[in-house]
């Protein structure tokens, strides 16, 4: 055994250089989030463990490598988790990198990010929302529209501009849709996007555009929005406005929110209003909210908000790992919930 002991690290001690210099590294990170909500409806309310309240809970994997004549590659992958229910977001609640799974070339000409990814026109909507779209006070600004969200979009290959531009910032994405050629739709799940800011001192501002192909030229989803922040110290306003036009029907979002340092926490609020050209979709929603750092690590947080509709419009407030118990056309939705979040 003793031999044996010394024969392994001999090996070890010969490997371990290379090792080193093949993979400079890799990082196991995560945020483990959960809370209790009570979501209320307009005829029914519901108490439970929601997760995902302050940050997404997730897990993930990131390294580089350095490649010598200042190119490095990297991959980055990261599955999104329900910890209420220790369970993944694949169906039968299996662990799945759904949130991001990428491999990068980086140097000083930017950089190449092929997989999955976030679309280039739902980070602003991210960036400038003090609830950084998360629990029951998170923007409503990436799901206006009836259907699915675009959010992470697959197939992607995306162009990052190079971080010495002076605070210029941004990015160029293409994602296939994989249809067969030659075929009537085989554009369909073709997604273009542009994002572009400039973010120096107290300052940041983006405007990012992007299309979605349909089935058919009326099932096209065309999204724009944009975002501006300035810190002013003592507070941080936040301006957002967002469109997103499918056929005839274009939504459009308006929201004006506040991140303020008090103690060792954050106070966060927001107001939005949601507008549906030529109908009575229309709805308001006002949420505030205080996250306490226990350490740089924890924290805890707490959140209310109220989602008001007008009378076309049955939009309720819901959070992940608690469904909503449904709003009725013309009727209001509230919900809060407390909870703790750990980043490792």
């Amino acid at each position: 055994m003793k031999n044996l002991l010394s024969i392994l690290s001999a090996v070890a001690a010969l490997i371990a250089p290379d090792l080193a210099r093949a993979q400079d590294t890799v990082t196991v990170f995560g945020v483990v989030d959960v809370g209790l909500a009570r979501l209320t409806g307009s005829s029914a309310s519901v108490n439970g463990v929601s997760t995902g309240g302050a940050n997404i809970s997730r897990l993930g994997f990131r390294g580089t490598e350095d490649m010598g004549g200042g190119l490095k590659a990297g991959f980055w992958l990261e599955a999104g988790m329900d910890v209420d229910a220790g369970a993944g977001k694949a169906t039968g609640s299996a662990l799945n990198f759904n949130r991001r799974s990428t491999v990068s070339v980086m140097g000083a000409f930017g950089e190449v990010r092929l997989g999955r990814d976030d679309a280039a026109t739902f980070l602003s909507t991210l960036i400038f929302d003090p609830f950084l779209t998360n629990g029951v006070g998170g923007t409503m600004a990436f799901v206006m529209r009836t259907g699915a969200p675009l959010i992470q979009i697959s197939n992607a290959v995306s162009y990052f501009l190079p971080a010495s531009l002076g605070g210029f910032y941004g990015q160029v994405q293409h994602a296939f849709g994989e249809q067969l050629s030659g075929t009537a739709n085989s554009s369909q799940g073709n997604y273009n996007g542009l994002r572009f800011g400039y973010r120096a001192g107290p300052l940041n501002a983006a405007f990012a555009t992007g299309k979605l192909k349909g089935a058919t030229s009326a099932a096209d989803i065309s999204l724009n929005n944009l975002g501006l922040s300035y810190d002013l110290g003592v507070v941080r306003p936040i301006l957002l406005w967002a469109t997103e036009k499918q056929g005839a029907t274009k939504v459009s979002a308006l929201q004006l929110g506040v991140v303020a340092p008090i103690g060792t926490g954050q106070l966060r609020a927001q107001y939005s209003r949601f507008n549906t050209n030529n109908s009575a979709v229309d709805w308001t929603k006002l949420a505030i909210g205080y996250g306490y750092d226990l350490s740089k690590r924890t924290a805890l947080y707490g959140t209310v908000a109220r989602v008001s509709n007008s009378s076309g419009a049955a939009k309720s407030i819901g959070v992940q790992g608690l469904a909503a118990p449904g709003t009725a056309l013309g009727s209001s939705s509230s919900g809060y919930e407390v909870g703790i979040r750990h980043t490792f």
